[in-house]
């Protein structure tokens, strides 16, 4: 079972992101009249009664899967909802009722990695149906309800494979917290892997658009006329992104460039 989550941790933002997608979801398909409730120590005894389930499958920022059961009896009165039904206990849950409650679901899918996007980094889902979940332990209870339709419970339960990538995003968050501020000694410590690779700058002395034939017809004495004036300073470039500007001289029978104007060096780290 799990533990009420404390705010801020990856486990608390699922389970929020659980709760305003299963809301969205709901509001869309049927009315908002449908209201959505967590019960986050909501573990029962175990129960032999027929369930519908999905699982929904987690890779990206969160890695693992996540269990959604429907005890039979609810998932055939949400499905007869979902397809504007008449409420009957007394009929089958048909295949179209599955798919129904699977159409619900996905909708819910793509919502919660919408949310989750923003809080945690991207992540993908992939719902599919599924049988009873081989791990143990529920890790949560979720009732949706609408006063002239009663309750519906689905149980949710985190495999070990999520529960440990969730207990690894609360490792970062902590540390994330308890790290000192960010300065000159964490931004030269970040550098030091980076500071012996080798990187090419191209000196740039002007640009000039060319259509198609013109470039074609260059031949040798042809003549191409830059934009920049000869007194103008010539661009210094780490890849596509200026990172100097200066004039340019002859250094022992070399091309240099001595450098008038830096761009501010955060800029080129932010493009590195």
């Amino acid at each position: 079972m799990m533990s009420n989550p404390s705010a801020g941790t990856p486990q608390h933002l699922l389970v929020d992101a659980i709760h305003k997608a299963m809301a969205d979801a709901l509001a869309q398909a049927l009315t908002p009249s449908w209201s959505v409730e967590i019960v986050r120590d909501g573990e029962s005894e175990p129960d032999s009664a027929p369930r519908v389930c999905f699982r929904l499958s987690l890779s990206g920022a969160l890695q693992g899967s996540l269990a959604i059961q429907i005890p039979q009896t609810d998932a055939l009165l949400l499905a007869q909802k979902l397809r504007s039904e008449a409420a009957d206990a007394g009929v089958e849950l048909s295949a179209d009722h599955k798919q129904a409650l699977q159409t619900l679901l996905q909708q819910v899918s793509v919502a919660l990695t919408a949310t989750l996007k923003d809080q945690m980094g991207a992540v993908e889902a992939q719902l599919t149906a599924f049988e009873t979940p081989a791990w143990p332990g529920k890790a949560l209870v979720l009732q949706i309800a609408e006063p002239s339709a009663g309750k519906v419970t689905l149980e949710l339960r985190f495999d070990p494979e999520l529960t440990t990538s969730l207990a690894a995003g609360s490792g970062e968050s902590v540390a994330s917290q308890t790290a000192p501020p960010s300065g000159p000694v964490a931004t030269e410590s970040s550098l030091d892997l980076l500071l012996g690779v080798g990187l090419s700058l191209t000196l740039r002395f002007g640009q000039r658009v060319l259509t198609l034939r013109e470039i074609l017809d260059l031949g040798s004495g042809s003549v191409v006329e830059l934009d920049r004036q000869v007194q103008e300073p010539a661009d210094l470039l780490l890849g596509d992104r200026l990172v100097a500007r200066g004039e340019v001289v002859i250094v022992d029978g070399n091309y240099g460039v001595r450098v008038t104007e830096v761009i501010d060096p955060r800029q080129r780290m932010d493009h590195v």
